[in-house]
């Protein structure tokens, strides 16, 4: 080839890749302006749907990492900061919707087997669970005869999407099926940051709101912020809100899939502990019974004083781990407030330690019946007592002493702050995060008394070894070591990771005592405070794992009895009891209420979408009583059994048959459910004052 040849191909290549680079700079120019007009119209829709959102994103600085990018088709593209390789091939819009195609063929659902509900014991004539028995049974008929239903129908209860990255996969997202509640989480602010360029959020978020869903978006949380978010979310608009799940992952993410896994591993969390109407009765009886004793009254936490903050607590559990520490426990017991956890006493006395606190939980007249029967009165007489204003009123005079604190989310408790307020102005606050375990509630008693040094011993909450559930020294076991009465298990099991080293082998129940062990600490944290945890069991986020035999105390220049004095005389109060309470209890309110929500299910249902949202309309009145201070009570009074209901509902609605096949078995089911619904105002009136009479015959060994 000549010189002048060479040299003209040379020019040409030189101009085509300034042509390129032309077209490139003009692509890239009119993208930008477009994107530019994109953003400020996204934002201004944040404005008025997502305030937080747009404040934050308005002036958002991206790491150095932030590669926003046109394909050679001038479709955005963005790196991803685990892999840095682009996130989307080269047409991501056709990816993103083979994507949805695959969610469709092979969803990702969260769901819950009721399937033993029927079989629920019912020795305590609760009708809570007569009723549940008989929904459960209508449940089993349905998977007994229709085929399981794996399908993302048109639509659901909830949809859970993992992951925005330029929001490709949300335009189409919504065209086949909508859900009742859709929650967005990106756990990267940046790939936000850049959908707000790329995506037609105002529209989106348009198209959502005109299809009467509930739409939470959450950015730039943690795993286990994200979770707790769900959680949060469900706890206070009612778990219906993340039932019978469709899950969807946009982008390959560790962060992401460890969210997911998580999430179903402790799917569970958010249908338990919601308590029942025969619970709530019990919790206006049995507060209405104790305000008339004048009972003592934990104090407004604002105005609690600790003139000890640091001298050392002992809260001891009854879990396994018990028996490997208590001489150390034994060693310290002059040098440390000891709090035991109801049938810890039991195991304590064997070792001849007598307990300055007794914590109890469990409102039934069988926490009498145990007390009682394991603890003798001139033992009992020298411990202080202290419980929750829901507790069987007979217990509180067991003790040498009783203090009494608010529990939340129950009737009896929204009843009382109604009163005192119409009464006197102010309420008292409530003892946060303090069940579904008694070590739960010792921890929140305590940790609300600002003290600043906290020892956990036996708050396992799960075990090693299955037959070795609860110390060998306690009631559950015989003298020869054998099991004499056993544990009651809830739930599905789970393997967790140990406090102390090892795995650890935990249920539903006990994995939820857990948690909110953890969300207390949380809650409660100060730079002063400390909570160690010395048991062999399950590790307890936000505790400091320590061994038992590392424990050293330093002597303290006030006493232990002096210590205790000071929590009795200076935290708590006496109650009341010219507070008219009786007054507030709104029968007919109940009336209307019940009358309207039963009313709402008359309809009949022609399928499955109509089911869910005759379902969802009913839940949703009755939440509109939730935060009333005048109305509350009633609301509590059918919270529990409402939750408890629709869930078993709402998985029957999906887990089985076509949108057709399984409404004749919802229709059976909505029946037992209004009859309730209509029969619990007679309930109310009847038993508003009705102590508990459940008991538990202690005497005979359960094995």
């Amino acid at each position: 080839m000549s010189d002048l040849s060479h040299q003209k191909q040379q020019l040409e290549e030189i101009e085509a890749k300034l042509k390129t680079l032309s077209e490139k700079d003009q692509r890239e120019a009119l993208f930008a302006e477009e994107a530019n007009i994109q953003f400020q119209n996204n934002i201004k829709a944040f404005k008025k749907y997502f305030p937080e959102i747009a404040e934050k994103f308005s002036y958002h600085n991206p790491s150095e990492k932030f590669n926003l990018f046109l394909n050679s088709n001038s479709t955005p593209n963005i790196i991803d900061y685990d892999t840095n390789f682009p996130m989307y091939g080269d047409e991501p819009r056709k990816q993103a919707e083979n994507q949805i195609e695959q969610m469709f063929s092979n969803p990702i659902l969260g769901r819950v087997d009721h399937s033993g509900v029927e079989f629920v014991k019912s020795d305590t004539n609760f009708k809570h669970v007569d009723l549940m028995r008989s929904i459960g049974k209508v449940y089993n008929k349905a998977k007994d005869n229709l085929e399981p239903n794996y399908k993302v129908n048109e639509f659901v209860p909830s949809a859970i999407i993992f992951g925005v990255g330029l929001g490709y996969h949300l335009s189409s997202m919504f065209d086949k099926f909508t859900a009742a509640y859709i929650t967005i989480f990106e756990p990267n602010e940046d790939y936000f940051f850049a959908s707000l360029f790329t995506f037609d959020w105002s529209g989106f978020i348009s198209q959502v709101d005109k299809s009467g869903s509930f739409l939470y978006i959450s950015v730039g949380l943690s795993e286990s912020e994200m979770s707790e978010a769900l959680y949060n979310r469900s706890s206070q608009i009612g778990a219906f809100s993340v039932s019978s799940a469709v899950f969807f992952q946009h982008y390959p993410s560790k962060a992401v899939n460890r969210l997911i896994s998580e999430f179903k591993g402790n799917y569970h969390q958010h249908f338990m502990g919601w308590g029942f109407f025969d619970d709530a009765l019990m919790s206006i009886s049995h507060t209405v019974k104790n305000v008339e004793t004048s009972f003592s009254l934990l104090n407004h936490k604002k105005s609690i004083e600790q003139p000890y903050p640091d001298f050392p607590i002992f809260i001891i559990a009854n879990g396994p781990s018990l028996d490997n520490d208590i001489e150390v426990i034994k060693q310290y017991r002059q040098d440390a407030i000891i709090v035991s956890c109801n049938s810890a006493t039991t195991s304590l006395l064997n070792y001849g330690v007598i307990p300055d606190f007794h914590v109890a939980l469990e409102r039934t007249k069988s926490t009498e019946d145990f007390l009682t029967a394991f603890i003798p009165e001139e033992i009992r007489k020298q411990i202080n007592l202290l419980v929750l204003n829901v507790m069987y009123p007979n217990v509180l005079n067991l003790f040498g002493w009783c203090g009494v604190a608010l529990k939340g989310k129950e009737a009896g408790t929204s009843l009382f702050n109604l009163a005192e307020y119409n009464d006197n102005g102010a309420i008292h606050e409530i003892l946060p995060f303090s069940n579904p375990l008694v070590g739960n509630t010792a921890l929140s008693f305590f940790g609300s008394l600002k003290f600043n040094n906290i020892y956990l011993f036996g708050a396992d909450n799960g075990y090693k070894d299955p037959d070795y559930h609860h110390s060998k020294n306690s009631y559950y076991y015989s003298g020869d070591g054998k099991p004499a009465h056993e544990p009651l298990k809830m739930g599905g099991k789970h393997v967790v990771k140990g406090n102390l080293g090892g795995q650890v082998l935990t249920d539903n129940f006990m994995y939820v005592g857990k948690v909110q062990m953890e969300r207390f600490i949380d809650f409660n944290k100060r730079p002063e405070s400390y909570i160690y945890n010395c048991s062999d069991g399950c590790y307890i986020e936000g505790s400091l794992p320590l061994a038992s035999r590392d424990i050293i105390l330093q002597k303290a220049n006030v006493t232990k009895s002096e210590v205790i004095n000071a929590v009795k005389e200076r935290s708590f109060s006496k109650v009341d009891n010219k507070i008219k309470i009786n007054e507030h209890l709104n029968f007919d309110i109940f009336d209307e209420m019940c009358a309207t929500l039963a009313s709402i299910l008359n309809d009949e249902a022609l399928d499955r979408s109509e089911a869910l949202d005759q379902l969802l309309k009913s839940l949703r009145y009755l939440f509109s009583f939730k935060t009333s201070l005048k109305y509350s009570h009633l609301f509590l009074l059918l919270e529990g059994e409402a939750l408890y209901v629709t869930s078993v509902m709402i998985s029957l609605l999906y887990n089985f048959g076509d949108d057709k096949e399984i409404i004749p078995y919802y229709q059976e089911a909505k029946e037992l459910w209004k009859d309730f619904i209509l029969e619990a105002p007679n309930q109310y009136r009847a038993r508003w004052n009705v102590l508990s009479d459940y008991s538990f015959d202690y005497s005979k060994p359960s094995v």
